[in-house]
């Protein structure tokens, strides 16, 4: 049963070979191979594209089997599988919240996996998603001359996303929006912010020598 569904894994066949692992998990669930048919289970739900349902048994097993050969393995996949699952960042980022959750659970709990590099160029990718998200929040407001609101969002990246990209980009838009509606000093604080903070940054340089802010 375990080589059937083994050759159907290898051949890429991903429903004959989940068909085969799940048989054979419920049939012999002490089996010495069980594990290795629990993750090959869940990795076939990822090549068939069914990444929630790969994410629930990924999760699992690394749960249930914490010491267990595969759990670092298992840990990265879920984190990979919501990575799949990422939307634009115009949409619901539940998904990328969820696996910047479990690449940092695997940083955490296997800080000497061979997968942790991955799992941070996934975190650093991800969180700039992030913070482009709450940018482009602000732009929404700032084109709309809804000032606040617009303030909250630049607020947002550059509080919660300081380490990308978007963070001097709001910046430099908070500055141009206390500019705009009068508030000297907080524009004064903004500007002052980007240029010691993210000095090599082109929003920096834009401020440097400006005395209006762009419209």
């Amino acid at each position: 049963m375990f080589e059937y569904a083994e050759a159907e894994y290898q051949a890429h066949k991903w429903s004959n070979a989940a068909t085969g692992f799940e048989r054979f998990v419920l049939t012999y669930p002490t089996h010495p191979r069980a594990q290795e048919a629990r993750f090959k289970l869940a990795d076939s739900y990822f090549g068939k594209k069914e990444y929630i349902t790969a994410a629930s048994e990924f999760a699992r097993l690394s749960t249930e089997y914490p010491a267990g050969p595969y759990a670092d393995d298992a840990r990265f996949k879920v984190c990979e599988s919501y990575d799949r699952l990422s939307p634009k960042p115009p949409l619901d980022q539940q998904y990328t919240r969820a696996a910047i959750e479990h690449c940092q659970s695997l940083e955490t709990y296997y800080p000497n996996s061979d997968y942790v590099p991955q799992a941070r160029e996934i975190m650093e990718k991800l969180t700039n998603r992030l913070g482009e998200k709450a940018y482009e929040g602000g732009e929404f407001y700032f084109k709309r001359k809804a000032w606040d609101s617009a303030i909250v969002y630049y607020e947002r990246a550059l509080r919660e996303y300081p380490t990308t990209v978007w963070a001097p980009r709001a910046l430099l838009r908070l500055y141009q929006t206390y500019t705009i509606i009068g508030y000297e000093e907080e524009a004064a604080a903004a500007k002052a912010k980007l240029i010691a903070e993210y000095p090599a940054s082109p929003e920096a340089k834009t401020v440097q020598n400006a005395t209006v802010a762009p419209a």
